[in-house]
């Protein structure tokens, strides 16, 4: 088993292969994402970034859009443009019903970074650390907000082996890779 120890964060992609198959696009998570974090002011968990460079832009479960740095932006799978465009929905969302939209999207201060959308519309999206907490969490928009305590890896893994259920991630695990 293999594990990279980065940033102080143990990841294991070659647990994803029994669910998913091997990985195709295997970009490089240093130089790939270096580019869209300093044009976007970020710095994004390096487990997710790693994560979304051995598999790419795709979608999991036929149901989940996965966006990527380098995603074709006519496929939308571009995430640059999701980061715009979730951005200026949600502002727009949230200063007419706050009560329903909590949360703030980067890049307004302490903002939620989108990184993933169903096809019915629902958003995944990881939350920086808190004040009072060294890691990022994972928060998911159904209609409903749901935050969970782990990693971006953790929570897929769980999610695509159904120890969490969401309705977005219901189905055989799979990944389509869409360049």
């Amino acid at each position: 088993m293999a594990f990279n120890v980065i940033q102080g964060v143990l990841v294991d992609l070659s647990r994803f292969r029994s669910l998913l198959g091997d990985p195709l696009w295997l970009g490089n998570p240093e130089t790939e994402w270096r580019d869209f974090e300093e044009r976007n002011s970020l710095s994004l968990p390096f487990e997710y970034k790693e994560f979304v460079s051995a598999y790419g832009p795709g979608c999991l479960n036929d149901q989940m859009l996965i966006f990527h740095p380098d995603g074709d932006p006519d496929e939308g799978l571009s995430l640059d443009w999701l980061l715009a465009s979730v951005h200026a929905s949600y502002a727009a969302l949230r200063s007419d019903s706050p009560e329903l939209y909590p949360f703030p999207v980067h890049p307004d201060r302490g903002g939620l970074i989108p990184v993933g959308r169903s096809y019915g519309g629902n958003y995944l999206l990881l939350a920086p650390p808190a004040p009072d907490k060294r890691d990022w969490q994972v928060v998911v928009d159904m209609g409903e907000w749901a935050s969970f305590d782990m990693s971006f890896t953790d929570f897929l893994w769980r999610a695509l082996r159904r120890d969490i259920y969401l309705p977005v991630f219901s189905g055989e695990p799979s990944f389509e890779l869409m360049e």
